[in-house]
């Protein structure tokens, strides 16, 4: 009997440890934010391509994208090593933030995700497909000696004359951008964005939908604003989703 209830004691303690630990497991995975990418500040500010000026550093969750951003040259795009670019400079940093990225090998209707081998933008593509889009939300962009996190609020099709590759300083063109790019997103994003927040445009090639189609795809994200979590938010396809069906 004695033996029993020693034994009936231990299993017990085992259990409670065992709940113990799944409860300190599920805390901790609460706890932890959606998206924590390693800091690129130091290689932002030592990497050196040619005589190009480093700007920044981009990392895409979901994929393979985590390189340099740069002030593009001549010297740069014949070195073949692989970048991103702007065309304003930091010190000209406005509302909005234009950065592209080649891409040369995923630009088909049927675009592959992570394929081996891709480099620079050519991952965005990936961001076609709902499943790709609803798990893969943030952005992280290095710059000015601070790692900033964005949100995905848009994704879509355009032509190149919807796309001057600017930036925007005027309240109401930024209001303007916002809706526009919210209205032709092939998802709809639970973010709220507005014109105070610091938005980023990425920007890649595609034939999607053949030559004389919309020739560029876009991701337009908003700054994390401070105190506000890192965490997985909705996403819903809508209307516009049936042009990539």
């Amino acid at each position: 009997m004695k033996k029993k209830i020693l034994l009936f004691v231990f299993l017990m303690f085992l259990s409670l440890i065992f709940i113990g630990s799944l409860f300190f497991f599920l805390f901790l995975k609460k706890s932890q934010a959606y998206y924590q990418p390693d800091s690129r500040v130091k290689q932002t500010s030592s990497y050196v391509i040619e005589d190009s000026k480093t700007v920044g550093w981009i990392q895409v969750q979901g994929t393979n994208i985590d390189y340099p951003v740069i002030m593009e040259t001549p010297s740069a795009y014949e070195s073949g090593i692989d970048y991103l670019w702007r065309p304003n400079s930091y010190e000209d940093k406005q509302n909005r933030e234009v950065i592209y990225g080649h891409n040369i090998l995923n630009v088909s209707s049927k675009p592959l995700i992570n394929a081996k081998g891709h480099t620079r933008f050519e991952p965005l593509m990936g961001f076609v497909y709902e499943d790709f889009a609803k798990e893969n939300l943030y952005i992280q962009y290095s710059y000015g000696g601070e790692d900033h996190l964005y949100k995905i609020y848009a994704i879509g099709f355009y032509s190149l004359n919807e796309e001057d590759g600017t930036g925007i300083t005027d309240e109401n063109l930024v209001k303007h951008y916002i809706r526009e790019t919210k209205k032709n997103s092939l998802y709809d994003f639970d973010v709220e964005v507005d014109s105070s927040d610091h938005l980023i445009s990425l920007i890649t090639c595609t034939r999607y939908f053949g030559l004389n189609g919309k020739t560029q795809f876009r991701i337009d994200a908003r700054e994390v604003r401070k105190n506000e979590k890192i965490k997985k938010y909705s996403v819903y396809t809508n209307e516009n989703y049936d042009i990539i069906k």
